[in-house]
């Protein structure tokens, strides 16, 4: 396999001195540091393990562990903060994920319901320009115990968004801190758009308080740290890094986009352009530029995150939903009228005003569940034509979303129909309109894996009665 040689080289030519004297934090210029079969700029890698840290660098702080196991209380993230990667390399503890190869489940539909998505059940199979997800968490590294929780809540797809990220080194085993290495033995890296709360906590503290040496410039930046902090949300959260796969061991479960495998100069190329957008300006954007619309640009060469796509639409249900419940309080308010003047008029609205409920509540969860269910038996069936999937990873999908179809579809529509008859205050109305269908199918997920992992697995050792056996291998 080639290295992919030039890219630091390249950008070094592009920025001025100044430029990369102020990337690299120190007068030292651009040095390049090689992990694997990847050459990119020291400043690139936030986190650069067992490499020894310049004493002019203050803004890269690698990893400080010694030979003999033990560590600095300084950390290798953002403002020395600590990464769950030093304490598997200081030998504090160890990472959840997997040591070995596990029992391979049959790949799980997007929010777009067009892309599969497999579970990794075997990280030595992770290769460079792989296209990786994990159940997105807000509160990533701020406690090993609530990482692991949303890991696994969204391994039973409970959690409906993910986070997006590239492999940029194959990993080639995973030693016994469980920290994924690739054949060098360096861990093996990752690139994304991303971030943790102690790395943005200490960030946004610096931002806000960092200048301050006077009682007056403090009580200014109080009074501004609302918007320092809504301004780094919205456009400041994530930063264009690299950094080991590691740093995701307490969240062990990871996913992989099911596409078609690629060369290994088409992996190059990936890789090679995600490291080029390290060096361009950080457009972070929670809505137009996250780190979905990142993974696929430089993987798929489109812009464009269906994630936002899904929470839009959440958002324009919820809005009809809204419209419902505004005809079903005119509804009763004319009940009422019509009860006091005994006109006949008063008395035939309200019906209409019920069937107004029904069109922006009931009408648009059926559109949902068949809509869905059409496109994502055309994905099913292309990409088992692909060879993408096995027939019986297809037949499981279709019955699976079937099910799902009929069940959460139908049993929110009778919730909601049911609603104006049960219920008569406003805000529990809206309650059920507008998350009976999320609640419904969190269910069914929680249902179909307590199914699959409790009952069919463990006694038929397949996902489905007519389906394979199934065997440990590669996820």
């Amino acid at each position: 396999e080639d290295v992919i040689e030039g890219v630091a080289q390249e950008c070094a030519e592009e920025r001025t001195g100044a430029a990369c004297t102020a990337a690299t934090g120190a007068g030292e210029g651009c040095k390049s540091v090689v992990f694997g079969k990847v050459g990119l700029p020291a400043a690139a890698l936030n986190r650069t393990p067992d490499s020894p840290r310049p004493e002019s660098d203050a803004t890269v702080s690698p990893y400080s562990v010694a030979d003999d196991g033990s560590s600095s209380t300084a950390g290798s993230g953002w403002g020395g903060i600590r990464t769950p990667t030093d304490d598997y390399l200081g030998l504090r503890r160890k990472s959840m994920f997997p040591r070995e190869a596990r029992m391979q489940l049959p790949p799980r539909v997007y929010v777009d319901n067009r892309t599969l998505i497999r579970e990794v059940t075997d990280l030595a199979s992770l290769r460079r320009g792989d296209h990786c997800l994990t159940a997105i968490n807000l509160v990533r590294c701020a406690n090993p115990v609530v990482d692991y929780a949303i890991s696994f809540l969204g391994s039973i797809e409970i959690c409906y968004l993910y986070h997006h990220f590239i492999m940029v080194d194959d990993v080639d085993h995973i030693d016994e801190q469980g920290i994924p290495r690739n054949r060098d033995g360096k861990p093996a890296m990752i690139f994304e758009c991303g971030n943790t709360v102690p790395e943005a906590t200490a960030e946004v503290c610096q931002t806000t308080f960092g200048n301050c040496t006077t009682v007056l410039q403090l009580l200014w930046s109080l009074i501004c740290a609302p918007f320092v902090l809504a301004r780094f949300i919205l456009f400041c959260k994530a930063k264009y890094t690299t950094h080991p796969l590691a740093d995701y061991g307490d969240t062990p479960h990871i996913y992989i986009v099911v596409s078609e495998d690629r060369s290994g100069e088409e992996r190059d190329r990936v890789v090679e352009q995600a490291l080029r957008r390290q060096w361009q300006p950080n457009e972070y954007h929670f809505v137009f530029n996250n780190c979905e619309h990142l993974c696929n640009v430089i993987c798929r060469g489109f812009h464009e995150s269906r994630m936002v796509s899904f929470c839009v639409w959440v958002f324009f249900r919820i809005c009809l939903g809204l419209l419902g419940l505004f005809a079903l309080r005119l509804n009763q308010d004319m009940r009422d009228f019509a009860g006091a003047c005994y006109d006949s008029f008063c008395i035939d609205r309200p019906k209409a005003a019920l069937a107004a409920y029904h069109l922006f509540t009931s009408v648009p969860v059926a559109l949902q569940a068949m809509i869905s269910y059409i496109l994502l038996t055309q994905s099913v069936w292309q990409q088992h034509g692909q060879e993408l999937i096995d027939r019986h990873e297809c037949y499981h999908i279709l019955g699976k979303e079937l099910g799902r179809a009929i069940i959460v579809g139908g049993f929110t529509i009778a919730a909601i129909s049911l609603t104006p008859q049960v219920l008569s205050g406003t805000l529990l109305r809206f309650v059920v309109c507008a998350f009976a269908y999320a609640a419904t199918d969190m269910a069914y997920n929680c249902c179909a894996h307590a199914v699959m992992r409790l009952v069919l697995l463990p006694t038929w050792g397949r996902v489905w009665l007519l389906g394979p056996e199934l065997k440990s291998k590669v996820g």
